[in-house]
C-alpha cells in the first residue's frame, strides 16, 4: 500500500518528440517504455542535491538525466544537468528487484550555470558545431577545467554503471547482495543511439529556482531540448528538501511541439503546445510512497496516484488528458540568444 505523509509540491514539466527509425515512420514519436529515478543529498564542504532519472527505450538505449544544484550561503551557487544517451543490458530480476548495464554512453548533454558565480557553460558531444577545447565545469573553487576532444567528454562525464531497480527507484548498489560495493564502472562502449537521437538539437536551455515550502526548501530544475523540427523535450526535477534529508524527488518529461516568437534584447520566446505525453517518477524514502506515470504506456491504468500538494493529501488523475493537463500544459519560456539559460518569465516584460 502507498502511504504518504509529508507535504509534496508537484512541478510542472513538458519534453520531447522524437521522430522513431528503424522502421519507423517520422512521424512516429518515441517514447520510453520504463523511468526510474533516484534523489539523494551529500555533502562536500556545500551541499549537493542531486536527482537521478533513467528513461528506457527500444532498442535498448537508455536516456540517462543527472540534475545536481549546489546550495551554500542561502542560495543556489551552481546548477549542472548531464544527459547521457547509450545502450543497456538487462541482467538478473529476482524478489523485486531488477539488475540493468548501463554501457558507456554514445552522446553526452551537459549544461552548468551559476547566477551567483557567473558562469554558463554547455557542451553537447551530439552537436556537430561543438568545438574543442570546451570549458568543464570546476571542481574546485577558481579551478579551469577543459575537454580536448568528445572522448574527453565522455570519459569525464559518460562513463556507465549498474543500477538496480525496485519500485521504479534506483538503487546504485544491490540490494540482494550483502556485499556493499562502490558504485561500479563500466566503459564497454555503448552501440548506436540513433533510434532516440534521430533529429538534431537546435537548442538546449535549462534554469533553476528555490523556493520556501511550508515543511522546507523546495529547488526545482528546468531543462529543455528544441530538436530541429520544433518538437521539445522538457524536463522538470524538483526536490523537496527539510529537516537535514531529501523529502520527495518528483522527476517530469512531457513531449510535445512548439514554436518560437520574436526575438527582443537577447532573448527569444518559445511557445510549448500542450504536451501529448508525460513521463512521472515520484517518490520518497522518508515519507515512503513511490509514484510512477507514463501516458505513453498502453499499459497504464487510471486512476492514477499524483503527488500530493498537502499533508495527507490523496490526489488522483482519471485519465491521460488529466496527467497532461497537469503536468504539461502550454507554455511560453524565454530562450537565451547567448547561451544557455532561459527564463520562465518575460526578462524584457
Amino acid at each position: 500500500m502507498k502511504k504518504r505523509f509529508l507535504p509534496f509540491t508537484t512541478f510542472i514539466l513538458a519534453a520531447m518528440t522524437m521522430a522513431g527509425c528503424g522502421g519507423s515512420t517520422p512521424e512516429e514519436p518515441v517514447r520510453p517504455i520504463a523511468a526510474f529515478a533516484l534523489g539523494e543529498k551529500t555533502s562536500s564542504g556545500m551541499d549537493f542535491y542531486t536527482s537521478h532519472q533513467i528513461n528506457f527505450y527500444k532498442q535498448n538505449v537508455y536516456e540517462y538525466v543527472t540534475t545536481r544544484i549546489t546550495y551554500g550561503y542561502s542560495m543556489n551557487l551552481g546548477t549542472e544537468v548531464t544527459v547521457r544517451y547509450g545502450t543497456y543490458v538487462a541482467g538478473y530480476s529476482e524478489d523485486g528487484i531488477s539488475e540493468y548495464t548501463l554501457n558507456k554512453a554514445a552522446e553526452v548533454v551537459l549544461s552548468s550555470f551559476s547566477l551567483a558565480g557567473g558562469f554558463k557553460l554547455q557542451v553537447n558531444t551530439a552537436d556537430s558545431k561543438q568545438t574543442y577545447p570546451a570549458e568543464l565545469p570546476a571542481q574546485t573553487q577558481g579551478e579551469k577545467r577543459y575537454a580536448n576532444s568528445k572522448d574527453d567528454v565522455i570519459n569525464a562525464y559518460g562513463l556507465g554503471t549498474k543500477i538496480y531497480v525496485e519500485n521504479n527507484v534506483i538503487s546504485f548498489n544491490d540490494p540482494n547482495s550483502s556485499e556493499s560495493a562502490e558504485k561500479a564502472v563500466v566503459t564497454t562502449a555503448s552501440e548506436s543511439v540513433s533510434s532516440v537521437l534521430s533529429k538534431n538539437f537546435k537548442k538546449v536551455q535549462v534554469t533553476s529556482e528555490i523556493k520556501a515550502g511550508a515543511i522546507g526548501d523546495l529547488y526545482t530544475v528546468y531543462y529543455m531540448h528544441v530538436f530541429d523540427d520544433n518538437s521539445y523535450e522538457y524536463i522538470t526535477t524538483g526536490i523537496n528538501f527539510g529537516y537535514s534529508m531529501v523529502l520527495g524527488t518528483t522527476n517530469t518529461v512531457s513531449y510535445g511541439k512548439g514554436s518560437f516568437g520574436t526575438g527582443e534584447d537577447g532573448f527569444t520566446p518559445f511557445t510549448l503546445e500542450k504536451g501529448n505525453d508525460v513521463v512521472l517518477n515520484s517518490y520518497s524514502k522518508a515519507g515512503g510512497f513511490s509514484i510512477a506515470i507514463n501516458t505513453a504506456d498502453s499499459n497504464q491504468t487510471y486512476p492514477a496516484e499524483l503527488p500530493a500538494q498537502a499533508q495527507g493529501e490523496k490526489r488522483y488523475a482519471n485519465s491521460k488528458d488529466d496527467v497532461i493537463n497537469e503536468y504539461a500544459p502550454a507554455l511560453t519560456v524565454y530562450t537565451s540568444d547567448a547561451d544557455c539559460v532561459m527564463s520562465l518569465v518575460n526578462p524584457n516584460a
